[in-house]
């Protein structure tokens, strides 16, 4: 009986030593993974429609467009074409001026390369339509900035230029206004790509913001255990 008398007092002077009881912190709640958000679909160029027809694109990266590889006479016959789409189009009141002094200056070449052209075509009734669909080709609206600010030019210099000049300026002249319909349509087959890209789901997505455990770390309570704070 003695020895349990003695007993309980060490007991509760082992407990009173222990110190207060520690209390484990709870576990961090899981932090959801980041949900993407859809994107918005990706626009054609230069405000063109979306099923717009363009030419192919060749093997050697560049377009079949009506100025491709042509003669010397349609080279000369191409860029009066061109010039005439510029004088009425372009925001430019000095182009009318300079397409009539251009007329007038290589009226000559121009009429012989009028009926070299038409022999090629075999007739008026083959050469008429595909004269009609040049035209048409340089009057696009997506690219006509784009052709105005390239065509602007050229007229002005050509018109200055001696008539003898120009079947040596054509085809570089022409070259240069084609530019900026192969770069147009090189930005559309890129923007087909990416919708297509966007339509399967492979678009970058745009992520919810989200907390990282790893910007937390366990310090320690004063009261004893511990307690998740922000580090930063």
């Amino acid at each position: 009986m003695t020895r349990l008398i003695l007993a309980m007092p060490l007991l509760a002077l082992a407990t009173a030593c222990a110190g207060p009881e520690r209390i484990a912190a709870p576990a961090p709640l899981p932090v959801p993974a980041p949900v993407p958000s859809q994107t918005a679909a990706p626009r054609a160029p230069d405000g063109a429609a979306a099923n717009l027809a363009i030419p192919a694109r060749l093997a050697d990266g560049s377009y079949a467009t009506p100025n491709r590889s042509v003669s010397a006479a349609a080279a000369a016959w191409h860029l009066r074409a061109a010039f005439n789409v510029a004088a009425l189009n372009c925001n430019d009141p000095a182009l009318a001026p300079a397409y009539n002094q251009f007329l007038k200056a290589y009226r000559s070449a121009l009429k012989d390369a009028h009926h070299a052209l038409t022999r090629e075509y075999g007739d008026a009734a083959t050469f008429d339509p595909a004269m009609t669909r040049l035209y048409n080709y340089f009057a696009q609206p997506p690219v006509m900035a784009h052709f105005c600010a390239t065509a602007a030019p050229l007229l002005h210099q050509v018109a200055a230029l001696p008539a003898a000049e120009l079947p040596a300026f054509a085809p570089a002249a022409l070259a240069q206004i084609d530019r900026p319909f192969t770069d147009f349509y090189a930005r559309y087959d890129a923007w087909r790509v990416d919708l297509a890209a966007w339509r399967a789901g492979d678009a970058p997505a745009t992520p919810r913001l989200a907390y990282a455990t790893e910007v937390f770390r366990a310090e320690p309570h004063v009261g004893g255990g511990t307690v998740t704070l922000a580090a930063r």
